[in-house]
């Protein structure tokens, strides 16, 4: 199956891409991609603790499918000054 994954900031720059298209097995999970950019991009390991991952938009868990032509976004974190639209 085909994705689409979708990297920003630190992740964008560990993967060398912000954008890319993947062929992942049939059954893959999240956690499945994970070994995979981890085993692909070792920068990327450190990351993984301050990211979340949305599936077409919506921010899902590891154990989570993957199917074919889904958009995965590595996110990074959100600063709360920004959301409260407080001084940088």
């Amino acid at each position: 199956m085909k994705i689409r994954l979708l990297a920003f900031a630190t992740a964008a720059d560990a993967l060398g891409t912000g954008e890319t298209d993947l062929e992942m097995p049939e059954g893959s999970r999240i956690s499945d991609l994970r070994s995979r950019l981890d085993h692909d991009h070792p920068g990327m390991i450190p990351l993984w603790p301050r990211l979340a991952v949305a599936i077409d938009g919506r921010i899902v868990p590891p154990d989570t499918p993957l199917e074919d032509g889904a958009e995965v976004a590595l996110l990074p974190p959100v600063s709360s000054r920004a959301l409260a639209g407080g001084p940088w």
